[in-house]
């Protein structure tokens, strides 16, 4: 027995993390009696919270009516429109996000469930966490570093508070395991092919689209349902389809290697599986709107 294997008592480690998420326009607003938002969808996740006055919200042809402290949770793609429904003002708290997190995106589009009231048990564990979001968007110099750490902080908080509420949910309303577990083998098969592209078919050309599709073919093949139930059973469990969740799994592979000092964007290329750097400049540009050499310089990398 070596002195470390003597000495080594107990040890407790926390679980490697690899996950990204955006918030995108989070506002409080205040509107007169009148106001109104038309028709409209997105492919993000949505937390409406109101603070004054009453809303009228239809989803996906259902109504609902929001009283002070009542939360509405929207998923990619849902069809919504809203309308100040009082008789005076009403001020709300709009927060749009996404994340990759698989586990994460998996309970929240499995959950059918869009309003919760004021008393509701998710309510009260994500609302001290829309507080604090909250106050940071309404206070001054929010472009401090600080003050996006904490916003940071506070949107970690939201997050967790919403795995453990829907978790809780779903294990009370117990939903179909075997959508789940489909949808959860295409995602890791997705998964191991960005890892391993030379393992996996992940080559490419100059139609990107013809490859993803081939790729997602190579995965769902095995699985004993058509093309279009996969597809069908994946967008209903994490709120997208096979092929995008593969770009994000690619964007953001490259994005985490582009941040390696040590590794020319040749490299990265060849490690995403593409045939030469031209290829991956030209994707990554379509991703990101900038080539992959001034995403890297904007890291001073």
């Amino acid at each position: 027995m070596n002195i470390s294997e003597e000495h080594h008592i107990a040890e407790f480690m926390l679980p490697d993390m690899d996950s990204t998420f955006q918030v995108f326009a989070a506002h409080l607003r205040t509107v007169t009696h009148n106001w109104s938002y038309p028709s409209h969808t997105h492919p993000l996740f949505e937390v409406n919270l109101l603070l004054a006055g009453r809303q009228e919200m239809t989803v996906n042809g259902q109504r609902f009516v929001q009283e002070p402290g009542d939360i509405m949770i929207l998923r990619p793609e849902d069809v919504h429109e809203s309308r100040a429904a009082g008789s005076g003002r009403m001020t709300y708290y709009c927060l749009h996000f996404n994340v990759d997190d698989r586990v994460m995106r998996e309970m929240l589009c499995q959950g059918r469930q869009f309003y919760f009231g004021e008393s509701s048990p998710l309510v009260r564990t994500i609302r001290p966490s829309l507080d604090k979001l909250i106050a940071l968007t309404s206070g001054k110099e929010t472009e401090k570093l600080a003050n996006k750490m904490r916003a940071l902080s506070a949107v970690f908080e939201l997050f967790a508070g919403l795995g453990e509420s829907l978790a809780e949910q779903e294990r009370a309303d117990n939903p179909g395991s075997r959508m789940t577990r489909i949808a959860a083998e295409i995602a890791a098969g997705l998964e191991r092919c960005v890892e391993a592209p030379e393992d996996e078919r992940l080559a490419d050309r100059e139609d990107s689209a013809d490859a993803s599709r081939e790729t997602v073919a190579a995965v769902t093949e095995n699985l004993g349902y058509s093309a279009s139930s996969c597809n069908r059973m994946f967008h209903r469990v994490y709120g997208m389809s096979p092929r995008q969740y593969l770009s994000a799994l690619k964007l953001k592979k490259a994005k985490l290697l582009l941040m390696e000092p040590a590794l020319s964007v040749e490299e990265i290329s060849i490690r995403l599986g593409y045939k030469d750097i031209a290829h991956f400049s030209r994707q990554f540009k379509r991703w990101t709107g900038e080539p992959p050499g001034k995403f890297r310089a904007r890291f001073h990398i």
